[in-house]
């Protein structure tokens, strides 16, 4: 099958290709980044474009029997726009003359179910991260879901749960709407993205994923992956003059 990935060149994207190859699909990358070393290779076309433009849909789409997203945005008290910007062209071009199977990523934090084994502190981090650190980023992923739903394609919507990097050793499982559980590995969000490919039972649904036998903090998660980077894109405050000794103004 011929597969095109949005958002190759992102670090769950570089695994989906990788093991869309393993399975033996071919796979046709579209990213924005020039730097897109490790992508091109055996079974893999990478092609630059932007995935909100519809131009440049077509052209990554041309013959393919699948579409998968998995581009991602980083947390900001700006309006994001990137789930729903790309969703509308994507689902104009599928919708005209592109293939109908579309799985897109989201997040588990939009399901209004939430795991009972949950502690008060981890409702206390998830309900502020909701709130506040990611409020824009998780309300443009609802704008993304419902563009998806409306729009006649044989879509899936993936839900991981806290995104983060494990190794290779651990296992996932998937469920309609939620499932318990603190985190899903990218490694198995891939794996999972796979599987949807050659089954039917989640088509028109969302699928929850989660991994299994290994586990990471909800606020750990929130910390590496949402505070910390915006800590570094942070400009460093201005430096203050000293005061007294050599040079100084008296």
């Amino acid at each position: 099958m011929l597969v095109t990935v949005l958002g190759a060149s992102g670090r769950t994207g570089r695994l989906l290709t990788r093991q869309l190859v393993y399975a033996g699909h071919e796979v046709r990358a579209l990213t924005r980044h020039h730097d897109a070393a490790g992508l091109s290779g055996v079974g893999t076309t990478v092609i630059r474009g932007d995935a909100s433009n519809e131009d440049d849909l077509r052209r990554v789409l041309k013959g393919a029997q699948a579409v998968v997203s998995v581009l991602g945005a980083q947390y900001s008290r700006e309006q994001v726009r990137t789930y729903s910007g790309t969703a509308r062209a994507i689902t104009a071009v599928l919708g005209a003359d592109g293939p109908a199977r579309l799985v897109v990523t989201s997040s588990a934090i939009l399901s209004a179910w939430r795991d009972p084994t949950m502690t008060w502190t981890e409702r206390l981090v998830l309900t502020r991260a909701v709130e506040r650190v990611g409020a824009t980023l998780y309300d443009d992923m609802r704008r993304m879901e419902d563009i998806v739903a409306t729009s006649g394609l044989d879509w899936t919507v993936m839900r991981p749960l806290g995104l983060t990097d494990m190794d290779a050793s651990t296992r996932w499982a998937v469920a309609e709407d939620h499932i318990p559980g603190r985190s899903t590995s990218r490694r198995d969000l891939a794996a999972a993205i796979v599987d949807q490919l050659s089954r039917t039972d989640f088509v028109r649904k969302t699928a929850a994923v989660a991994t299994t036998n290994e586990s990471v903090g909800i606020a750990a998660t929130i910390w590496r992956e949402a505070v910390r980077p915006r800590l570094r894109r942070s400009p460093a405050p201005p430096a203050r003059a000293p005061r007294g000794g050599a040079g100084s103004p008296r």
